[in-house]
């Protein structure tokens, strides 16, 4: 899977009901994956994926698309966009990632811009 690829298909997850993310979450991130962004340090899919069951009751029907990937060196920075179920932009941000050697995403660290601050497109 390309980087580009892989960060559209980790993105989605963040959408997915608990039941249909177990196999997207062992597709795209390697088993003993951290995640980290400004709300704390999370370690394993698992935990990973019940965060992402707390953000969807927190902001319903909210979802991720990634606007660009840059790569090199197994590590990559994907900048996405955080829009609520009308299409309005909620939140922009930056997430890095370090690929394990099977490709998948071992860890992520995501950053929040701060409206004022975004970067444009």
């Amino acid at each position: 899977m390309t980087p580009d690829a892989l960060w559209k298909r980790y993105a989605a997850i963040w959408s997915l009901d608990a039941d249909k993310r177990g196999s997207e979450l062992i597709a795209c991130l390697a088993e003993e994956v951290t995640y980290c962004d400004p709300n704390g340090l999370i370690h394993g899919r698992l935990a990973l994926s019940d965060y992402m069951g707390e953000f969807q009751r927190g902001v319903p029907g909210a979802c991720f698309s990634i606007r660009s990937v840059l790569h090199h060196h197994d590590r990559s920075l994907a900048q996405w966009v955080l829009q609520g179920p009308g299409g309005a932009v909620l939140q922009t941000g930056t997430s890095f990632g370090a690929l394990a050697k099977d490709g998948r995403l071992q860890a992520i660290s995501g950053f929040f811009h701060v409206a004022s601050e975004e970067p444009s497109a």
